[in-house]
């Protein structure tokens, strides 16, 4: 009997020196899947930053080129509106020359 109570003892005290030493805190080394993880992480992150980076720069080239279109059209307006400012002073000119003309004759008509 004092044998049975000393296994006994001795098995209960394996039990919690098991249960103790299950349930300490493992070191904190990540496995390989959550290291794998973590780079897929990473990799996201950086292709995301990148790509807005990849963005900035392209809106800023949209909007220099539109910028550039936009001083051109500029330019092309101001350049329509003397050309047509010339061509009607050209008409008023040749307009002016016919009505002196038409003048012209109808007194050589009244002689």
């Amino acid at each position: 009997m004092k044998f049975a109570k000393l296994m006994s003892a001795v098995l209960a005290i394996g039990a919690v020196a098991l249960a103790v030493s299950a349930c300490q805190k493992k070191e904190d080394t990540p496995g390989p899947a959550e290291t794998m993880g973590k780079q897929i992480d990473s990799a996201v992150k950086n292709a995301g930053d990148q790509a807005n980076v990849a963005a900035d720069k392209a809106q800023e080239k949209v909007q220099g080129t539109a910028s550039e279109a936009g001083q051109k059209l500029d330019q092309a307006v101001a350049n329509a509106k003397d050309e047509a400012k010339n061509l009607a002073q050209k008409a008023g000119e040749k307009i002016e020359a016919a009505g002196q003309k038409i003048q012209d004759a109808a007194q050589d008509a009244k002689k």
